[in-house]
C-alpha cells in the first residue's frame, strides 16, 4: 500500500512550508487532503503556503486535484500557494496535463533565514523565453477536471454507459485534432485555427447529445474556450474583421494546452469516475 507522510519546516514569517514525501495517489489523497486544509487553516493563518515536493517520488492525478483544490481555496482566502522541488516525474504530470501553469513552482522550498515577512510571497522560478504564459484556458479546463474528479472521489458522478461512451468518442475526436506540442507548433496558424474551431465544434456536439453532469461538464469546458470563436488567422481590416483578432503563438499553446487536458480527462471516463492517468508511472 502506498505511504505518503507530512511535516512542518521553518519558513520565512508569514510563510507555511508543508514537506510531503512519499507517493500521493488514490490511496493517500484524502490523507492529503487532510494535511493541505490544516496547513491553510492554521493558527495563525499563513501568508503564504508552500508545499515541498523535493521528496514526493510519485503523484498521480488523485494528487494532483488536492493540490489544484488547496490552491483554489488558498486563492479564495487571499493566501499565496506554491510547489517547491518537483521531482522529474511531478513535473510532467503537470505537464502531461496542461496544469503547469496553473501554479507557481519554486526550485526549492525558502528557508527561515533572509526573508521578511513582506517578502514571504513565492516568486515562481522564471521560465524559459519560449514557455507559452498562460491566458486563462488551460487553467479553467484544469480545474473543471479537477472538480469532476472530486466528484469522483465523494461518489457524486455518475454516468450512463450511453454517457461513458460519448465522453470516450469525444476524446478520441479531440485527439485526432490536436496533437503533441512540437508537431501543433510546426503548422501554420490558419491550420492550428481550423483544428482548435473543430475541437469546439466537437464539445458543442457532445454536450448537444447528452444531459446532466456530462452534459454540464462539456458545457464549462465550451465556455473556457470560447475566446477562439474570437480569432482569425488572416489579416484583415477593422470593418471586414468583425472584432476578431489575430492570436498569438502562446494564445495558440493555451488553447491546444486545455484541449489537451480535456481530451485526458474524457479518455479515462467510466460510469463511475475516472481511470488513473496510466502513462505517467514509475516507468518514468
Amino acid at each position: 500500500m502506498s505511504e505518503l507522510s507530512f511535516h512542518r519546516l521553518a519558513g520565512p514569517p508569514g510563510t507555511c512550508v508543508l514537506a510531503v514525501a512519499g507517493e500521493a495517489d488514490s490511496d493517500t489523497a484524502p490523507a492529503l487532503a487532510i494535511a493541505l486544509d490544516a496547513a491553510l487553516c492554521g493558527s495563525p493563518a499563513p501568508e503564504t503556503l508552500i508545499v515541498d515536493c523535493s521528496a514526493l517520488r510519485f503523484c498521480e492525478c488523485a494528487g494532483l486535484n488536492e493540490l489544484l483544490r488547496a490552491r483554489h481555496t488558498a486563492a479564495g482566502a487571499d493566501v499565496g500557494f506554491a510547489l517547491a522541488g518537483l521531482s522529474p516525474q511531478v513535473a510532467r504530470l503537470l505537464d502531461l496535463t496542461g496544469t503547469c501553469a496553473v501554479f507557481e513552482v519554486l526550485a526549492k522550498a525558502p528557508s527561515a533565514m533572509g526573508k521578511s515577512r513582506a517578502q514571504a510571497r513565492p516568486t515562481a522560478v522564471p521560465r524559459p523565453s519560449t514557455a507559452p504564459a498562460p491566458t486563462g484556458m488551460a487553467v479553467q479546463v484544469a480545474e473543471l477536471a479537477a472538480e469532476a474528479e472530486r466528484q469522483t472521489a465523494t461518489g457524486r458522478w455518475d454516468l450512463s454507459t450511453a454517457s461513458t461512451a460519448l465522453a470516450r468518442a469525444t476524446a478520441t475526436q479531440l485527439a485526432g485534432f490536436v496533437g503533441p506540442l512540437d508537431i501543433q507548433e510546426a503548422l501554420p496558424g490558419i491550420e492550428r485555427l481550423e483544428r482548435l474551431r473543430e475541437a469546439l465544434a466537437v464539445v458543442a456536439i457532445g454536450t448537444a447529445r447528452t444531459h446532466g453532469q456530462l452534459a454540464w461538464f462539456l458545457a464549462r469546458a465550451n465556455i473556457a474556450l470560447t475566446p477562439v470563436l474570437r480569432w482569425r488567422a488572416l489579416t484583415a481590416d477593422r470593418e471586414h474583421a468583425f472584432g476578431t483578432v489575430v492570436p498569438t503563438p502562446q494564445e495558440f499553446t493555451d488553447a491546444e494546452n486545455a484541449v489537451r487536458h480535456l481530451q485526458s480527462v474524457l479518455a479515462r471516463s467510466t460510469t463511475h469516475g475516472f481511470a488513473a492517468l496510466q502513462p505517467v508511472r514509475r516507468s518514468l
